[in-house]
């Protein structure tokens, strides 16, 4: 049975002259009348995120682009903060939500739009999160209902990355979590994957983070190779214990690299430094067609205006991640930046980038037809 709860909505002769001017940009009679009814969808629920007072912006949707919309049977409406939403027009006596191929990804959820038989009223009926798992064929009776979705909303806001640097209280939310142990062993275990070395005197030399005058050593050896400017900050080096060090390192070299071979020397020294940066987890597992999966996110502010970001998925048993597995980021606008998969004995995927303050992206796990995605604001 469907949903009770619906959001009625009057479709006024301003909706109906807009449909028709996108509509008459098309020759084929049945694409015009799918562009139609997609355009009266697509105004219902822009109507209903103004009610409740929810920034829109057509303008950044796929489906204002004439070229997009003759190649692609699209309906979305990009909402600020929170992505782009498919709104889907269902015929009157319809009883399931059909979405076509071209819009299962890159969504943040799909609305059912039940459009009466004389088009003058549209009622919001429910919602779903993703279709792609059903293959686009979603029964009216398994949407979610209206009243959930600001519960919905409310959860896909954008994880504020600014409060984790300034470590506000309260500061993980969403399911976010500060690195606990589990987590922490896990990524000390990537690293000595990827132990740093260096020379001294004709030797190789590996960094060892529990050894402070290794650490000390490392540092002088990266402070020689930099710059005369950076090379003077060494001289104090001595008098400091090696997370004073390793800080003064990050804030001082202009090297991204060493900024985060620094930073994970530290946090191997103590998990609870936050002096130079944050770290975040999300476990996954339930979501992921019940893989052990950790979405793990590193932050460090390189530059008063500038952000360097880490991403990594790693398994939280320590074991494999299953082949195929995407890491997938792309920028507000849904375009994409990154794409990276997991190959046969991958224990973990990572992508690093630089992001000015304030930019927004959002970063997708899947597998096969199960995904997850968050949303960002560095």
């Amino acid at each position: 049975m469907m949903n009770k709860d619906s959001f009625p909505v009057i479709l006024s002769f301003e909706a109906h002259s807009l449909a028709q001017e996108n509509s008459k940009q098309h020759q084929h009679l049945e694409k015009a009348k799918q562009v139609y009814l997609n355009t009266l969808a697509i105004y219902a629920v822009e109507f209903y995120f103004q009610i409740m007072a929810i920034e829109t912006d057509y303008d950044k949707s796929d489906s204002y682009n004439l070229l997009t919309r003759k190649l692609r049977d699209i309906a979305d409406l990009y909402v600020k903060n929170l992505g782009k939403f498919e709104c889907c027009p269902v015929l009157p006596y319809a009883d399931i939500l059909k979405v076509h191929p071209d819009a299962w990804d890159n969504r943040t959820g799909y609305i059912a739009v039940q459009l009466n038989q004389s088009l003058k009223e549209a009622k919001l009926i429910g919602f779903t999160p993703e279709v792609a798992s059903k293959k686009g064929i979603v029964p009216l009776s398994e949407l979610r209902s209206m009243e959930e979705f600001t519960k919905y909303l409310s959860q896909k806001q954008d994880v504020d990355l600014e409060k984790w640097l300034k470590n506000i209280s309260n500061v993980f939310t969403n399911g976010w979590q500060a690195i606990e142990p589990g987590i922490s062993v896990l990524l000390t275990q990537q690293r000595e994957g990827l132990a740093g070395a260096f020379r001294r005197g004709g030797q190789s030399e590996i960094v060892d983070p529990n050894l402070p005058e290794s650490v000390k050593r490392w540092i002088a050896q990266v402070y020689a190779s930099q710059s005369i400017t950076e090379r003077s900050q060494a001289n104090s080096l001595a008098d400091l214990d090696p997370s004073s060090a390793l800080t003064q390192l990050i804030k001082s070299t202009q090297d991204v690299e060493i900024q985060w071979q620094a930073a994970d020397y530290l946090w191997q020294i103590n998990p609870n430094y936050f002096d130079a940066g944050q770290r975040g987890f999300k476990d996954l597992g339930v979501q992921l067609a019940g893989y052990p999966v950790a979405l793990i996110l590193t932050i460090l502010p390189i530059h008063s205006a500038m952000r360097a970001i880490r991403l990594q998925v790693s398994m939280t048993d320590l074991s494999y991640l299953p082949s195929g597995l995407k890491l997938i980021v792309m920028d507000e606008s849904g375009n994409l930046i990154k794409e990276v998969s997991a190959r046969e004995k991958d224990n973990y995927i990572q992508f690093k980038f630089i992001a000015d303050s304030g930019d927004r992206f959002s970063v997708k796990v899947a597998l096969a037809d199960a995904s997850i995605t968050e949303f960002f604001t560095a």
